[in-house]
């Protein structure tokens, strides 16, 4: 050393070693960002966990199907999901089988599904369920006032009365099936046709060799579910947008094309 101040250079003190305080207060603020950054992403997991398996179900696995729809016994078709089922469509069937004895049993589903099953569903749609069962209502009240040579008070709804008089087809298909075996002057029980139910009587029945040939006079009284004027034309668009589900696929082929053209569901 004094070799060095003889020298004239200066000594250097040796370096200072680094407070222990200061070394641990560094390392606990090294401590607390890491906590805070481990919390910024455990939250960020946490959320990317719930929409993960959103986004792994939309982008590579298809979503789970809907469970299949249990449908009532006999449903065959469904209108807009309204069952119908083969015992209502044969129920027609049988009456058009009467004046139409040449057809076969497909045949006679297809006039039945056209003219009555199909616009009868439709109608129901439209016109809704509470109208309905009040013009029933008012049919019930009808009847038996009838029975009694009466007419039922205020503020039961009066019916539009008619007597007609023809073969197949004049009064309806539901009407002319009841009216070929009725006892004569006895009033029917209310008959549904779409968009109305009817009390029928009949007056007079001359015979034919077959039903088709048959003449009859038929007092009716008509109970409308509704009393727009464009109730048809209604029921038209109705169908028009409306879809038909094939429950028992072996029925599709008793839909005629144009009809499964039209019954897409197409707004």
């Amino acid at each position: 050393m004094r070799r060095a101040r003889a020298n004239g250079c200066r000594l250097q003190a040796p370096p200072r070693a680094v407070a222990p305080v200061a070394a641990g207060t560094a390392v606990k603020a090294a401590l607390r960002a890491v906590t805070v950054w481990r919390a910024r992403v455990g939250a960020w997991a946490l959320a990317t966990a719930a929409v993960l398996p959103l986004a792994a179900c939309g982008a590579g696995e298809a979503p789970a199907a809907a469970p299949a729809r249990t449908w009532p016994p006999d449903t065959v078709l469904a209108l807009n999901g309204v069952p119908i089922a083969a015992a209502e469509v044969d129920a027609i069937s049988s009456i058009v089988a009467r004046a139409e004895v040449q057809h076969a049993l497909p045949h006679l589903r297809r006039i039945a599904l056209t003219n009555v099953i199909l616009p009868r569903a439709a109608a129901r749609e439209v016109a809704g369920e509470a109208r309905r069962a009040a013009a029933l209502a008012a049919a019930q009240a009808w009847r038996a006032a009838l029975e009694r040579d009466a007419t039922p008070p205020p503020p039961v709804e009066v019916p539009h009365e008619a007597v007609v008089e023809g073969g197949f087809g004049m009064t309806g298909l539901e009407v002319w099936d009841w009216a070929l075996d009725a006892p004569l002057a006895t009033w029917s029980p209310p008959i549904e046709t779409p968009g109305a139910w009817r009390l029928a009587r009949v007056l007079e029945r001359t015979g034919g060799l077959r039903p088709s040939d048959v003449r009859l006079k038929v007092d009716l009284r008509t109970f409308v579910w509704t009393h727009s004027p464009t109730f048809r034309e209604d029921v038209e668009a109705h169908l028009d947008r409306s879809r038909l589900e094939y429950v028992d696929e072996a029925w599709r082929d008793l839909v005629p094309t144009l009809w499964q053209r039209r019954l897409r569901g197409t707004p």
